[in-house]
């Protein structure tokens, strides 16, 4: 319980003091490390390794994710991954659809299916269209949309503090 409340403090920390001038993919590569600890996932979801999956053309969030390789998520070990297009395109415990990838966000759920992927979208209003979790902008910085629907339609569960601390739930 204790790491918990220490990793749901660093996630306000981080929101709270960086701007969007700041180095946006080294916040958003924190935030999805502390989401490997603030989500519970399906028995699927806990075997082999931990597949972090970014698809399109940031590169910059990429290379700071790949920083992440190797670590540990409980027992597993993290591997990150680039998909181009969507054949392609195979289960992940976290999948980030870059901005310039979004209008394929329904069809990149479709293509993971039931498995229980955690979709993210820096694109504004993602959660609202069908991704788990998007990064928003307001007053200059960066917060968070969560879609617990999806959430719950996907066997994930999101800790209820990380809820509280979203702009918006639908």
């Amino acid at each position: 319980m204790r790491t918990k409340v220490l990793i749901i403090t660093t996630v306000i920390i981080l929101f709270q003091g960086f701007g969007l001038k700041a180095q946006n993919e080294k916040l958003q590569t924190s935030f999805i490390f502390q989401l490997t600890r603030l989500v519970d996932w399906c028995q699927e979801g806990k075997q082999g390794n931990f597949v972090i999956a970014v698809y399109g053309d940031d590169n910059k969030l990429l290379t700071e994710l790949q920083t992440l390789q190797g670590r540990k998520v409980v027992e597993q070990t993290i591997v990150v991954k680039k998909f181009s297009n969507l054949s392609e395109i195979e289960r992940a415990n976290i999948f980030f659809v870059s901005k310039s990838r979004i209008d394929e966000l329904s069809a990149i759920i479709n293509k993971l299916g039931s498995s229980c992927s955690l979709v993210i979208s820096d694109k504004s209003g993602a959660a609202k269209q069908g991704a788990a979790i998007s990064f928003i902008e307001v007053d200059g910085k960066v917060q968070f949309e969560i879609n617990k629907g999806y959430a719950d339609r996907y066997s994930l569960k999101i800790n209820d503090q990380l809820i509280k601390l979203a702009r918006n739930v639908f």
